[in-house]
């Protein structure tokens, strides 16, 4: 990619907000399907299941705003490592929660975060890194990265867990665009095409 042109900033750009509305996790498979935009777009336009057809994810309800999206950026020897984070809050401890993140717990996940915005971003995807013959092979995955909560000691203190993922990548998240991001009925479900 050339660097031929400058970057502007226009009224939309000013008028955006923070905060993530919807995130969903898969765990990788054989046979999954990455499709990337064109080069220099740094994006995702479609994502299949093994035999093409369209991918199945969980949709992870959370406090409203907690869950926040961190990228940081360190270069050495030349290589750029991109540590992805997402962290969000569920409110109340009790079982189907904690099965629901024992499920994760050893996966290696795709993850998308989509932002107030409408942005969707997509973790633990690699094109520059990518298995040609099997995109599941690409090694960087999002995982589990920590878990965080408790009870708290008053009657007033919130009861609940933070759910910390991380992607280890050599790119930045790419946006998912053009393909369809279709939540079920219930609103625990997705499918992306």
């Amino acid at each position: 990619m050339a660097i031929d042109t400058g970057l502007a900033i226009v009224c939309d750009d000013l008028q955006a907000t923070g905060g993530i509305k919807r995130i969903l996790i898969r765990a990788w498979a054989d046979g999954d399907t990455i499709v990337y935009g064109a080069a220099g777009q740094h994006t995702i336009t479609s994502i299949q299941d093994t035999g093409a057809v369209n991918a199945d994810w969980g949709v992870y309800e959370f406090k409203n705003e907690t869950p926040a999206l961190t990228i940081t950026a360190t270069k050495e020897m030349g290589s750029t490592a991109f540590e992805c984070g997402l962290s969000f809050f569920l409110p109340k401890l009790e079982q189907l929660k904690f099965n629901l993140i024992e499920s994760i717990t050893n996966s290696c996940l795709m993850v998308i975060a989509v932002d107030t915005n409408d942005n969707a971003f997509v973790l633990g995807v690699s094109e520059k890194y990518e298995n040609q013959s099997n995109p599941s092979r690409n090694q960087t995955y999002a995982q589990l990265g920590g878990v965080e909560g408790g009870t708290g000691a008053a009657y007033s203190d919130e009861s609940g867990i933070t759910v910390s993922l991380t992607a280890r990548q050599f790119e930045m998240p790419r946006q998912y665009v053009t393909g369809t991001i279709t939540v079920a009925a219930g609103g625990l479900t997705a499918t992306t095409d």
